[in-house]
């Protein structure tokens, strides 16, 4: 029979440290992130990384006083594993949203003169609106509202909507929806096939 702890067991043995309740942590959560993760196309290096960086946060976060869960411990520990990935996944097609690219590397490293950069940036702005258009009404003027930095209280306020997590979801979904769009054009696929994952 496995033994359970209870959150304030795990959370003093974090505090302090101790292998045993570290390792019950992982091995106790990380199905649940594999899951998560695994649903959005991610890997088992994706997952690895995921609850290695939520546990520093925990842990981080358990020496500040006073630490107070208003959620079990393990519901706590999937949202700041959810939260990570969902960044990780904005910041992965950051570039479909952008109408500039910018790169941090020598720019010996691409062969690309000037024309052939502005050639480039001209068909990812082509792509992106072309397909922003091709959306629902309602994904357009979502997507409008959170590329000007609008916060989801003020768009569910603007257009009418339940709440700020509708606002939330819904924004999910239709940057995934334009995702899809962008990647399944066949222009998209003439010029960045390299960058398909």
């Amino acid at each position: 029979m496995r033994l359970k702890y209870s959150d304030e067991v795990l959370i003093k043995g974090l505090r302090q440290r101790k292998q045993y309740y570290i390792s019950y942590i992982y091995r106790e959560f990380t199905p649940i992130v594999r899951h998560l993760v695994q649903q959005k196309s991610g890997n088992e290096s994706d997952v690895d990384d995921l609850v290695q960086e939520a546990m520093i946060i925990l842990y981080k976060r358990s020496l500040a006083e006073p630490f107070k869960l208003e959620c079990s411990l393990k519901t706590f520990f999937i949202s700041i594993c959810k939260n990570l990935w969902l960044q990780r996944l904005d910041n992965k097609y950051r570039l479909m949203y952008q109408s500039e690219l910018e790169v941090n590397e020598p720019s010996h490293a691409y062969a690309l003169d000037e024309m052939e950069i502005r050639e480039e940036d001209s068909v990812k702005r082509r792509l992106f609106y072309k397909n922003m258009l091709a959306l629902p009404a309602d994904c357009q003027q979502i997507l409008e509202l959170y590329f000007l930095k609008i916060p989801f209280r003020e768009i569910a306020r603007l257009m009418g909507l339940k709440d700020e997590l509708y606002v939330k979801t819904r924004k999910y979904a239709c940057k995934n929806l334009l995702r899809k769009k962008i990647m399944n054009d066949p222009e998209y696929r003439q010029y960045f096939e390299y960058e398909r994952p």
